[in-house]
């Protein structure tokens, strides 16, 4: 999936890891059990019980690699619009 954006790579990878660092610390991405950031790369690997997403920051654009498990895959577009709506308050 891909979220068209303002702003370079490094911009937005910052904006999205300061905000998700917030959200953890207020409990508000329980789903996620843990997130790797790659600074130099501008990728967070995101996982949780049934899911793995890999969220790849380029110029103008946040790329955004879902692999869910068998019970998660009907309900893809719900976690996919989540997942959008999440990256986009993290922008603002």
């Amino acid at each position: 999936m891909e979220i068209q954006c303002n702003g370079t790579a490094s911009e937005i990878y910052h904006k999205i890891k300061t905000k998700f660092l917030s959200y953890k610390d207020q409990g508000k991405l329980k789903s996620i059990s843990d997130i790797a950031w790659d600074d130099a790369k501008a990728i967070a690997l995101a996982s949780g019980t049934g899911f793995k997403a890999k969220i790849q920051c380029r110029d103008g654009k946040v790329m955004v690699d879902l692999d869910l498990n068998f019970l998660l895959k009907a309900m893809r577009g719900q976690i996919e619009d989540g997942i959008k709506a999440t990256i986009s308050k993290a922008l603002v």
